[in-house]
């Protein structure tokens, strides 16, 4: 390899123009053969067997050339980016600029400079999380509902009660409406979980008894081909049974809510509901410090980046996709959206993103934000004690100390101590 053109380009992108002696191309060529000889038949040898000469003019010209660069590369690469203090994040852009004699052009993409303009004067509103008694009110509804208990009962059904039946409707012509008939449908009275004046019709009823009544749907019911259309319901009652709501007192608390009183059980809810509470307010922060650094941060992105994090997150989406059991392609002829539509859309959340995680990576150089091997001991038995014993045995080993995901984990922590750090003094 002779003497390289070295250009150092916009956004931290450095263009290296490298031409190659016959005596490098030769040995890249021939480890190229060898390969392609293994799908080429030539009578009177074994597949591999031939001489190059033979396998040379059988195989594609431009598959060989091909190769051949491909072999030439990683040394190239190596000898580059150590002779000229080349730090690449992503892999090197090639472009082929003449063949004879064979040149290259081979671009380097390091990380960007990134500066964070104002980034102290970032100010975060921290609002109180409030519990509400009512909100406490209808979670005791809500727990006590699940201990209710239902008995058969042989009387009229009355407010309250449980019914089961089967029921059809019929327009104002007597034909039956697509869709609506239904079979052991169970509905409280009162509950108003069915259109208006459906359930007041089902009071008196019993175990065996068959009704029909005329209900007009509301104007604004979600089937538009029913709003505002009288129909008339054929019910047949299976089942009428009366529920039974057990009283909340402090014996009940005690027995079936782990609370030693009324009053416990109260303050245990109002703790948990505004420990929830506080945990939104924190992620409703945290989200808009976020947005707030992306602002700050300035940086040119080299289009090499762009795309290879483009790359990256359609695969990430293509693989959510096929988790739900569908394609890239079919989610677009789903969405109606072009492909060059999907790729800019693509382009500006990659773009977002860089710019963003650049941001952070900076925020924690600047802040000198560090993580002691205590801290990262309880952080890594925090997350494997998620884990089943299986899971722990199986995964613990990647999170011992310089392992890949230990570092993941370490650097996750990094950020999310910067973060914490940045929303107490905002």
């Amino acid at each position: 390899m002779s003497d390289p053109i070295i250009k150092k380009l916009k956004a931290s992108r450095t263009e290296c123009t490298v031409t190659f002696t016959e005596g490098q191309i030769a040995p890249a060529e021939q480890k190229a053969l060898h390969e392609l000889s293994r799908d080429i038949e030539i009578e009177g040898f074994r597949k591999g067997a031939a001489p190059m000469e033979m396998v040379k003019n059988k195989v594609n010209p431009q598959k060989l050339f091909e190769l051949t660069i491909h072999h030439l590369l990683p040394m190239s690469f190596e000898t580059l980016v150590k002779e000229h203090d080349i730090k690449p994040v992503i892999h090197p852009a090639v472009e082929v600029i003449s063949r004879e004699p064979l040149t290259l052009k081979i671009t380097f993409v390091e990380k960007p400079e990134v500066k964070l303009k104002g980034i102290n004067k970032i100010s975060i509103e921290q609002k109180e999380p409030k519990v509400d008694d009512k909100d406490v009110e209808k979670m005791i509804d809500y727990i006590m509902e699940k201990h209710k208990e239902v008995k058969e009962v042989d009387r009229s059904a009355k407010e309250g009660d449980k019914i089961t039946m089967n029921f059809w409707g019929a327009d104002s012509d007597g034909n039956e409406i697509d869709g609506i008939r239904t079979e052991n449908h169970d509905v409280e009275i009162g509950s108003k979980m069915l259109i208006p004046g459906f359930e007041d019709e089902l009071k008196g009823l019993k175990k065996g008894d068959t009704k029909d009544f005329t209900i007009t749907f509301p104007e604004k019911y979600h089937a538009e081909q029913l709003q505002s259309k009288p129909v008339t319901f054929h019910v047949t009652v299976m089942k009428v049974e009366e529920v039974v709501r057990p009283e909340l007192t402090d014996e009940f608390a005690k027995q079936h809510l782990q609370a030693t009183s009324v009053a416990d059980l109260k303050k245990q809810i109002t703790e948990s509901m505004r420990g929830q509470e506080e945990a939104m307010e924190y992620q409703r922060r945290e989200r808009m410090l976020l947005e707030e650094i992306a602002k700050c941060t300035s940086v040119e992105l080299a289009p090499e980046l762009i795309d290879e994090e483009t790359r990256q997150m359609i695969g990430e989406f293509d693989q959510q996709l096929s988790q739900q059991g569908m394609g890239l392609e079919q989610w677009m002829q789903q969405s109606g959206k072009k492909p060059e539509e999907v790729m800019t859309d693509f382009k500006k959340q990659a773009e977002q993103r860089l710019k963003l995680r650049l941001g952070v990576q900076q925020l924690v150089e600047e802040k000198n934000i560090d993580v002691t091997d205590e801290e990262m001991d309880q952080v890594v038995e925090g997350f494997l004690a998620q884990a089943t014993p299986n899971q722990r045995q199986e995964v613990e080993p990647a999170y011992q100390k310089g392992a890949q995901a230990y570092e993941q984990l370490k650097w996750q922590t990094k950020v999310e101590k910067a973060l914490k750090e940045m929303l107490k003094t905002t």
